[in-house]
């Protein structure tokens, strides 16, 4: 086994301090020696943890996958806020004595907890006006970031020391845990920013499956390849359908086809999509229900049709 076979799944590294996310992938590229490699969800310098890599046809699938939940841990400190909500950044508050208990901090969890609008940090990577946020802020220009719709599912604060608090989150894709420290602190009304993050899970993918850089690069091509993770091990709450050879040939070409089980229709009408496998099993499309004009038929609109809008299969598929 080499490290070409590795062209096509996942890998699970455990981002190290003091890296960004595009360090990582180029180190893995360079390792691999493999160009086509992208990471589901930025972290920043500051965070560890889990980073989700796709490699050849999977980077095909990240815009599927980076919408899943996040779990984080971390620590925050109170006592005065930054320009970065971090501890990167610079103070823009007078240092304040912290007088906060545990039930303060249990019933800020729970009101800050939900569906809501958040601000992003001055320093982040959203744009304004054409120019990224982080740019900007570096030039000492005003930014005024657009609230996203996010959700925070979890929250847990638990106060470590008069001006520590450790905390847990389980948050929507494109929530800013800086944010939360910030905004814990204006509640709180003494400040606070972001002094340790790391990330336990994003959607699928978790800590347990995750590869220490150094560990990565030192493992044979054969341990390596005990832990890439299949396309066909992803997405696994999406339908499925498991196709004949001949159906798979017309597939793998972009033909649309029909003979949908009506289980999978049903539950196509939630998702919008779902996988086509092989028949050995290969996740080789993703497909959606084709909209019957409506000049058709009846018996037209009865033969349903599917179309493999983001085809995964290898060129070499022919007919059996």
């Amino acid at each position: 086994m080499t490290y070409s076979e590795f062209e096509n799944g996942f890998f699970v590294l455990d981002k190290p301090e003091g890296m960004t996310s595009h360090d990582v992938v180029q180190a893995v590229r360079r390792h691999l020696k493999l160009s086509r490699i992208g990471h589901l969800g930025t972290l920043d310098p500051l965070a560890t943890g889990v980073l989700p890599l796709a490699l050849g046809r999977a980077t095909r699938l990240i815009e599927f996958l980076r919408g899943g939940e996040k779990l984080y841990e971390g620590t925050l400190r109170l006592g005065f806020s930054t320009d970065t909500y971090d501890r990167e950044g610079r103070p823009t508050s007078e240092a304040a004595s912290p007088q906060v208990s545990q039930e303060q901090l249990n019933l800020l969890a729970s009101e800050m907890s939900g569906d809501q609008k958040q601000v992003p940090p001055p320093f982040s990577a959203k744009k304004v006006r054409g120019v990224r946020a982080y740019r900007l802020a570096r030039e000492g220009v005003p930014v005024s970031v657009a609230a996203q719709q996010i959700r925070i599912g979890r929250l847990e604060f638990k106060l470590r020391t008069p001006s520590e608090v450790d905390f847990s989150v389980r948050c929507s894709a494109g929530t800013y845990v800086r944010s939360i420290a910030h905004d814990l602190g204006m509640r709180l009304g003494c400040g606070a920013h972001l002094t340790r993050l790391r990330r336990l899970a994003s959607g699928d993918f978790g800590e347990d499956q995750a590869l220490a850089l150094s560990e990565f690069i030192q493992l044979t091509p054969q341990d390596l390849g005990s832990r890439l993770i299949r396309m066909e091990q992803v997405l696994l709450a999406s339908p499925f359908v498991q196709v004949d050879h001949p159906t798979e040939a017309g597939v793998a070409s972009g033909r649309n086809f029909r003979s949908v089980p009506d289980k999978v229709m049903l539950q196509v009408a939630s998702a919008g999509f779902f996988r086509v496998l092989s028949s050995g099993g290969r996740l080789i499309a993703l497909a959606k229900l084709l909209e019957v004009d409506d000049s058709a038929s009846s018996e037209e609109a009865d033969e349903r049709c599917f179309h493999p809008f983001l085809v995964l299969a290898a060129k070499d598929v022919r007919p059996g």
